[in-house]
Protein backbone atom coordinates (compact mmCIF):
# COMPACT_ATOMS: atom_id res chain seq x y z
CA UNK A 1 0.00 0.00 0.00
CA UNK A 2 1.16 3.76 -0.90
CA UNK A 3 -0.40 4.63 2.04
CA UNK A 4 -2.07 3.83 5.64
CA UNK A 5 -5.28 2.25 4.98
CA UNK A 6 -7.91 3.68 7.73
CA UNK A 7 -11.41 4.23 7.83
CA UNK A 8 -10.81 7.87 7.24
CA UNK A 9 -9.77 7.18 3.74
CA UNK A 10 -11.91 4.35 2.85
CA UNK A 11 -14.50 4.92 0.09
CA UNK A 12 -17.65 3.84 1.07
CA UNK A 13 -21.26 3.95 -0.50
CA UNK A 14 -21.72 6.51 -3.09
CA UNK A 15 -17.93 7.46 -3.16
CA UNK A 16 -17.49 3.94 -4.05
CA UNK A 17 -20.43 3.09 -6.51
CA UNK A 18 -19.13 6.29 -8.55
CA UNK A 19 -15.64 5.51 -8.59
CA UNK A 20 -16.02 1.89 -10.08
CA UNK A 21 -19.41 1.81 -11.89
CA UNK A 22 -18.59 2.68 -15.48
CA UNK A 23 -14.85 2.47 -15.39
CA UNK A 24 -11.45 0.57 -15.76
CA UNK A 25 -10.01 -0.38 -12.86
CA UNK A 26 -6.20 -0.50 -13.63
CA UNK A 27 -3.55 -1.98 -12.06
CA UNK A 28 0.35 -2.53 -13.21
CA UNK A 29 2.47 -4.97 -11.01
CA UNK A 30 5.82 -6.16 -11.09
CA UNK A 31 5.41 -10.21 -12.61
CA UNK A 32 5.90 -12.56 -9.36
CA UNK A 33 7.08 -15.07 -12.02
CA UNK A 34 9.30 -13.93 -14.24
CA UNK A 35 11.88 -11.02 -12.74
CA UNK A 36 12.22 -8.10 -14.96
CA UNK A 37 8.68 -8.32 -16.40
CA UNK A 38 5.58 -5.99 -15.58
CA UNK A 39 2.04 -7.08 -16.04
CA UNK A 40 -1.05 -4.38 -16.51
CA UNK A 41 -4.81 -6.10 -15.02
CA UNK A 42 -7.21 -3.90 -16.25
CA UNK A 43 -11.15 -4.56 -14.74
CA UNK A 44 -14.03 -2.68 -16.62
CA UNK A 45 -16.98 -2.27 -14.31
CA UNK A 46 -19.72 -2.27 -16.13
CA UNK A 47 -23.06 -0.71 -14.81
CA UNK A 48 -24.72 -3.44 -15.11
CA UNK A 49 -22.83 -5.32 -12.91
CA UNK A 50 -20.82 -6.92 -15.47
CA UNK A 51 -16.83 -7.53 -15.38
CA UNK A 52 -13.96 -8.06 -18.13
CA UNK A 53 -10.62 -8.60 -17.01
CA UNK A 54 -8.02 -8.38 -19.22
CA UNK A 55 -4.29 -9.31 -18.88
CA UNK A 56 -1.02 -7.70 -20.67
CA UNK A 57 2.65 -7.94 -19.98
CA UNK A 58 6.30 -6.76 -21.26
CA UNK A 59 9.89 -6.34 -20.37
CA UNK A 60 11.51 -2.97 -20.01
CA UNK A 61 10.17 -0.67 -23.31
CA UNK A 62 8.38 -2.98 -25.31
CA UNK A 63 4.92 -3.00 -26.56
CA UNK A 64 2.38 -4.10 -24.25
CA UNK A 65 1.19 -8.29 -25.42
CA UNK A 66 -1.82 -10.34 -23.99
CA UNK A 67 -0.97 -13.05 -21.20
CA UNK A 68 -0.71 -16.35 -22.66
CA UNK A 69 -2.70 -17.61 -18.91
CA UNK A 70 -4.05 -15.88 -16.14
CA UNK A 71 -4.38 -17.44 -12.80
CA UNK A 72 -2.73 -18.45 -9.81
CA UNK A 73 -0.16 -21.62 -9.89
CA UNK A 74 -2.77 -23.94 -8.27
CA UNK A 75 -5.38 -22.63 -10.90
CA UNK A 76 -4.04 -21.23 -14.34
CA UNK A 77 -6.56 -20.42 -17.68
CA UNK A 78 -5.11 -20.57 -21.15
CA UNK A 79 -5.96 -16.70 -22.49
CA UNK A 80 -5.54 -12.98 -21.57
CA UNK A 81 -9.33 -12.37 -20.56
CA UNK A 82 -11.87 -13.36 -18.47
CA UNK A 83 -15.51 -12.29 -17.59
CA UNK A 84 -17.24 -11.97 -14.61
CA UNK A 85 -19.53 -10.26 -12.08
CA UNK A 86 -18.50 -7.67 -9.75
CA UNK A 87 -20.67 -5.61 -6.10
CA UNK A 88 -20.00 -3.84 -3.39
CA UNK A 89 -20.53 -6.08 -0.55
CA UNK A 90 -19.97 -4.42 2.95
CA UNK A 91 -18.32 -1.87 1.43
CA UNK A 92 -15.66 -3.22 -0.49
CA UNK A 93 -15.17 -3.82 -3.95
CA UNK A 94 -15.88 -7.82 -4.76
CA UNK A 95 -15.60 -10.08 -8.34
CA UNK A 96 -15.55 -13.44 -9.76
CA UNK A 97 -13.93 -14.38 -12.75
CA UNK A 98 -16.30 -17.01 -14.69
CA UNK A 99 -12.68 -19.06 -15.41
CA UNK A 100 -12.46 -19.94 -12.06
CA UNK A 101 -15.30 -20.88 -10.67
CA UNK A 102 -17.84 -19.14 -8.08
CA UNK A 103 -15.77 -19.59 -4.96
CA UNK A 104 -13.48 -17.41 -6.36
CA UNK A 105 -14.59 -13.82 -5.22
CA UNK A 106 -12.35 -11.45 -3.68
CA UNK A 107 -12.88 -8.34 -2.39
CA UNK A 108 -10.77 -5.09 -1.71
CA UNK A 109 -11.17 -2.03 0.48
CA UNK A 110 -10.79 0.83 -2.00
CA UNK A 111 -8.94 3.55 -0.21
CA UNK A 112 -7.49 7.02 -1.39
CA UNK A 113 -5.20 10.09 -0.54
CA UNK A 114 -5.57 12.54 -2.30
CA UNK A 115 -5.39 12.03 -5.78
CA UNK A 116 -3.80 8.54 -4.59
CA UNK A 117 -6.23 4.88 -4.81
CA UNK A 118 -5.37 1.91 -3.20
CA UNK A 119 -6.98 -1.26 -3.19
CA UNK A 120 -6.30 -3.18 0.36
CA UNK A 121 -7.20 -7.39 0.11
CA UNK A 122 -10.36 -8.17 2.61
CA UNK A 123 -10.76 -11.32 1.36
CA UNK A 124 -10.07 -14.14 -1.71
CA UNK A 125 -7.22 -15.94 -3.17
CA UNK A 126 -3.96 -15.11 -2.14
CA UNK A 127 -2.84 -14.98 -5.56
CA UNK A 128 -5.14 -12.24 -6.44
CA UNK A 129 -2.84 -9.11 -7.21
CA UNK A 130 -4.17 -6.06 -7.40
CA UNK A 131 -3.90 -5.18 -3.90
CA UNK A 132 -1.67 -1.57 -3.90
CA UNK A 133 -1.76 1.42 -6.01
CA UNK A 134 -4.52 1.58 -8.44
CA UNK A 135 -6.13 3.84 -11.20
CA UNK A 136 -9.43 4.30 -12.53
CA UNK A 137 -10.23 5.20 -16.02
Amino acid sequence: MPFAATAANKLTGTQLQQAVSGKKLVYLRKSLRFPGMMVNNTREHRPDGSMVYSCEYRRGDAPWTPCKSIGSVEKRVAGSRDIGVWSIKNGNLCSAKAAFGEHTEDCFAIHRQGAVYAANRVSGPRAVCMQGTITFK
